[in-house]
């Protein structure tokens, strides 16, 4: 059984081994307390082949060390200047390297994973433009997505306006209303669909 997909509809014959019937050119907003469940299918992405690239509030070396991501490029955002890292005020150069990546690596795969802090950063309107922007980006090529979202971050209003072009994909525990899954549940998350 696959977690809840909302708005999608069967998976075109492609020839690989996507997770959870995930589609290029598609965007997935990943309703999620920590991005644990985004990050396992960010992984299985990268184990079928695809190249990809990593937005992330975590310390990039910490992702490493808890999973297999090590051909991605990382993207760090931070104030703190140096290689890897980018200013989470600049959103626009945010958008052209997103850009830059996804036009020279057609299919791959992406996750944005820090929203909340984009949102803190530059307000929730200026971050939906950005998603909106990239979504485009993503549709016209044959890349996927990732953006995991905390629901409890945004009000309703908000998640409905982030969930409006997006596909969702929603985490059983989020639905139950338990807490955040902790990482050795994740596999037992995925062993379940």
């Amino acid at each position: 059984m696959l977690p809840a997909i909302h708005g999608a509809s069967e998976m075109p014959e492609n020839g690989r081994n996507r997770p959870h019937q995930m589609r290029e050119g598609t965007c997935y907003l990943v309703k999620e307390g920590k991005p644990l469940l985004s990050f396992k299918l960010f992984e299985m992405i990268l184990a079928d082949g695809a190249n990809g690239l990593c937005i992330t509030r975590q310390y990039p070396e910490r992702l490493r060390e808890s999973y297999k991501i090590d051909k991605a490029k990382t993207l760090w955002l931070s104030q703190t200047p140096g290689e890897g890292s980018h200013n989470p005020t600049s959103i626009g150069t945010l958008a052209t390297a997103v850009q830059r990546y996804v036009e020279e690596n057609r299919e791959s795969a992406l996750i944005m994973d820090g929203v909340e802090y984009l949102v803190v950063n530059n307000g929730f309107a200026q971050v939906l433009k950005f998603i909106e922007h990239v979504n485009e980006m993503i549709m016209r090529s044959k890349a996927i997505m990732i953006i995991p979202v905390s629901p409890d971050a945004f009000d309703r209003r908000e998640m409905a306006l982030l969930e409006r072009n997006l596909e969702v994909i929603e985490s059983p525990l989020v639905s139950l209303g338990k807490p955040p899954a902790k990482k050795e549940d994740v596999g037992d998350l995925l062993d379940k669909y």
